[in-house]
């Protein structure tokens, strides 16, 4: 089930315009380097894309800004969540977290809450140079989800799964993943989900696949009051655009995009238009306890 969701208790999102900025301009400046584009028109985000350089910078000029606000809804959501229970430091891990924008959301929403980041990916990301600089909580391991220590996720309050449900799904056991999860010694921990989605259909199969860790947290112990079978999105309406959400969404102007096939010899910049709209927002925010 799909629902629309407003309610932010007081809790301000925020947006950094400067960020935004910083980050197209610099992948769009490297990829004017890379010449003719056109070869990267069928292209889509997939695993065997992402070890891909200039792929990484189209796949950032298209969707990095939007998926970025979207945790940063999400960010916004979970400090309620930890002011509410008293928590002033946390662990995060993200899980396939490619050129971190969930990092950068968390970084500019959880206001007096001190955080320690953990990005994992199976994928080079030679592109991270091109992002805005980290603080001194930020740790980045290229590996699989699966050589991941156990004691690395007993550390963990916060989980964080970044569109990256079904790519995970093709390359580990996910039953025994949710089982080394559900055995953390903490009595609290935190999922945030966002998902594939066009139009703000359920994304049923990928919903599906996070039953084996709820799952495997009620065999443990926990329950939860948040619905593990529904997601949510940010706005009045499916189709507004992010600036409609929160003004601090401002994608720079003078990017040249081109669209697939739209003149026979196009030198692509960015193949198709960057998500500039909320139809692709789906997200959970789950909180697990005993």
């Amino acid at each position: 089930m799909l629902k629309r969701n407003n309610q932010y208790c007081g809790i301000v999102m925020n947006i950094e315009r400067d960020f935004i900025h910083e980050v197209v301009n610099n992948f769009y400046n490297s990829i004017m380097q890379d010449g003719d584009l056109c070869g990267y028109s069928d292209a889509s985000p997939a695993n065997g894309n992402y070890d891909d350089e200039i792929y990484q910078k189209l796949y950032a000029l298209k969707y990095l800004p939007a998926y970025y606000f979207e945790y940063c809804v999400l960010a916004t959501k979970l400090v309620n969540r930890l002011k509410n229970n008293g928590a002033d430091e946390i662990n995060v891990s993200s899980f396939g977290c490619g050129l971190y924008p969930d990092y950068f959301a968390l970084l500019h929403n959880l206001q007096d809450i001190e955080f320690d980041y953990y990005g994992y990916d199976i994928c080079k990301w030679k592109t991270r140079n091109l992002l805005p600089e980290s603080e001194d909580n930020l740790c980045l391991k290229t590996m699989s989800i699966s050589n991941i220590t156990q004691t690395a996720l007993d550390d963990t309050d916060v989980f964080i799964f970044p569109k990256s449900l079904g790519d995970i799904a093709e390359n580990i056991d996910m039953p025994s993943f949710a089982r080394k999860i559900a055995s953390t010694p903490k009595d609290t921990v935190y999922f945030l989900n966002s998902f594939i989605t066009v139009n703000h259909n359920l994304n049923r199969h990928h919903v599906e696949l996070f039953s084996h860790f709820h799952d495997a947290l009620l065999k443990q112990g926990f329950t939860t009051d948040d619905p593990s079978d529904e997601t949510f999105y940010r706005g009045d309406h499916e189709f507004q655009g992010l600036k409609g959400i929160n003004y601090g969404f401002d994608y720079p102007d003078g990017i040249h995009l081109c669209e697939e096939g739209a003149e026979l010899d196009c030198k692509c910049r960015v193949v198709h238009s960057p998500v500039m709209k909320n139809s692709y927002m789906n997200y959970q925010i789950l909180e697990y306890t005993r």
